[in-house]
């Protein structure tokens, strides 16, 4: 059976949106993994839609999915306190959130980059990877967080030294920091290293 996995979204609704297109990417990539993964508003983090009517999702309906991805394209300001509780696996793209999660602690570098650096191939998520030099094929928006203190493995780095791809070390849970997907050329490394995160943590 397909793993079922929520891509958290800016508007499931309007996919064709430009600011909903990059998850659109991710979603993509994941079914053609192998995944069924399905596009879920930005509004079911949103604790204050509890009693009204609403996308949001508690603890229990998290858990109804194998994964989540939180996609780079909607605002930094919902809890997730429920989707902490559910202790779904999460791959996020979404520099907002890698403080909450223990991934990061805030955006050091937002910049459009074509070459970075693998720090290590020893991970499942860089598997293929040579360490040293990386070209992603294009320019990609990305963000890069610092990982001082935090209980990561740092796979990826701008030639800044910022992170841009890490693995938590307790919980499977990956910092996939090119939140801008549809720059990505046709066969850009950015498609495998996504697909073995989802491996790696879903």
């Amino acid at each position: 059976m397909k793993k079922h996995i929520a891509v958290v979204c800016y508007d499931d609704k309007t996919p064709t949106d430009p600011i909903t297109a990059d998850a659109v990417v991710m979603r993509d990539t994941l079914n053609q993994a192998g995944y069924n993964a399905v596009l879920v508003h930005q509004w079911s983090l949103d604790e204050r839609a509890r009693s009204r009517a609403s996308p949001f999702k508690t603890a229990k309906d998290w858990k109804r999915y194998d994964g989540v991805v939180l996609a780079g394209s909607f605002y930094y300001s919902w809890p997730l306190v429920e989707l902490i509780l559910s202790q779904r696996p999460v791959i996020c793209t979404n520099v907002g959130y890698v403080d909450d999660l223990g991934l990061g602690d805030a955006v050091h570098e937002d910049a459009a980059q074509q070459y970075y650096t693998v720090q290590t191939k020893g991970h499942a998520i860089t598997a293929g990877q040579s360490v040293g030099g990386l070209d992603v094929g294009s320019h990609v928006w990305m963000d890069a967080t610092w990982s001082l203190n935090h209980k990561v493995t740092v796979l990826v780095t701008t030639m800044a030294g910022n992170v841009v791809l890490a693995a938590h070390n307790k919980r499977p849970m990956v910092y996939f920091g090119w939140y801008r997907m549809t720059d990505a050329a046709a066969g850009s490394p950015l498609f495998s290293l996504l697909t073995n995160a989802a491996k790696w943590a879903f």
